[in-house]
């Protein structure tokens, strides 16, 4: 499916090696001791902007095959260095927020000055609609693009200008429920047992039924790995994979004829390790997930806890509601005791099963709320261990102003 794995790949998402012990006491001589200092310094400025990398060689998105380079260096025009170690700030913009110039530039020089480095766009959503497009061979057969998308040479100009204005670019692909991809890709979707022509539904489409690429194909892994290396190509930093699942219910199917034994745990996980094999060190993979599911709860759609797939980042959708304050508690008080429980937990799960492999960077749903209802989840994530957080509101609008310190 992919080319073999690096079980000891570094992620820009994880704390560095020390560079260097430092030279015995007896070296006194203040010639040699200056020399050692430019040395020890130079090499420390060295690994973190490793500027003299070997650039990446051009690309052929879409090829249909998977590359043959082993090549992980960051594109040529942009910054070596992605998102920063374990200290992601983000917050989401909907495809629709990233056409007005005036009001985007303004968006982003005020989450800059409250403290934010990271925004989240979303480049495909969960219908298969595509917000840019795409030359790679599969999108083109799909063609799925929305009628406003931006075209790949309009995108790295919008990367750059994220990149001015102080601020990574990441971008959000929905990965495996896709309406659009699975009525053309014939080996990358599900089937109805015993007709692989036909497109299966996990309802009726009447009644708002959705079609769904297949996470045992390889078809299916390759179509977005080269969606998201495109993407990378044009100047993102990072990308955030969102419904890397299956469907909850697949009776009718014949996906169990696909899977070769494999676990659905193992066919996520090999999808994920795959996606960061090929992206390489320098364009880190966040994976999107359930809170329930990173709890250990209602983890049939992904067969196990997402926490332990592997991926750089995983990002669970943490919510505000269903939180009850206690006596002599205030509400933010609750709120954010709830959050750092969660997320507590959470990061207890990892250091058990992953050790430091993935890095909790929980998304937060600010849905409804004000600067005052965020500010309990910000600090019940930091309380808990998190230093990384993603907002998210479907609407993009954020109160910058306020949040700001």
């Amino acid at each position: 499916m992919g080319q073999k794995l690096h079980h000891g790949r570094r992620s820009v998402f994880r704390k560095r090696s020390p560079l260097a012990r430092l030279l015995p006491a007896a070296l006194t001589v203040l010639g040699v001791a200056a020399i050692v200092a430019v040395g020890f310094f130079g090499a420390k400025y060295l690994m973190e902007h490793p500027l003299s990398r070997p650039q990446d060689p051009a690309s052929t998105p879409g090829a249909g095959s998977e590359p043959v380079s082993e090549d992980t260096s960051a594109p040529a025009d942009q910054p070596a260095s992605a998102v920063g170690t374990a200290s992601l700030q983000a917050f989401t913009l909907p495809a629709a927020a990233l056409h007005g110039q005036a009001n985007l530039t303004a968006t982003l020089q005020s989450a800059a000055q409250a403290g934010f480095n990271g925004v989240v766009m979303d480049m495909k959503n969960a219908d298969g609609t595509l917000y840019y497009r795409s030359a790679t061979d599969r999108a083109a057969q799909v063609n799925s693009a929305a009628d406003d998308a931006f075209t790949v040479a309009e995108l790295r100009t919008l990367f750059a200008d994220i990149r001015q204005a102080g601020l990574q670019p990441i971008v959000r692909l929905y990965a495996f429920r896709d309406n659009a991809a699975a009525r053309v890709l014939a080996d990358a979707r599900i089937s109805p047992t015993g007709n692989s022509e036909w497109v299966w539904y996990d309802n009726n489409p009447a009644n708002g039924g959705k079609a769904w690429l297949n996470p045992y194909a390889d078809a299916a892994h390759l179509y977005i790995i080269d969606l998201a290396r495109e993407l990378r190509d044009a100047g993102a930093a990072a990308i955030l994979l969102d419904g890397v699942q299956f469907p909850a219910q697949t009776s009718g199917t014949d996906i169990d004829s696909t899977a070769n034994g494999q676990s659905r745990a193992a066919a996520l996980t090999a999808f994920i390790q795959e996606a960061q094999e090929l992206l390489g060190d320098h364009c880190p993979v966040i994976l999107a997930c359930t809170g329930e599911s990173a709890q250990g709860e209602k983890t049939q759609v992904y067969g196990g806890n997402p926490l332990t797939f592997g991926a750089d980042a995983t990002a669970p959708l943490l919510r505000a509601d269903g939180v009850t304050a206690a006596d002599g508690q205030t509400a933010e008080e609750a709120l954010a005791a709830a959050i750092q429980a969660k997320v507590h937990q959470m990061l207890t799960r990892i250091k058990v099963v992953e050790g430091d492999k993935t890095v909790l960077t929980p998304m937060l749903d600010t849905t409804g709320l004000d600067a005052s209802g965020i500010r309990p989840l910000l600090s019940g994530c930091k309380a808990g261990g998190a230093d990384s957080y993603i907002l998210s509101a479907p609407d993009g609008q954020y109160d910058f102003a306020a949040l700001q310190g």
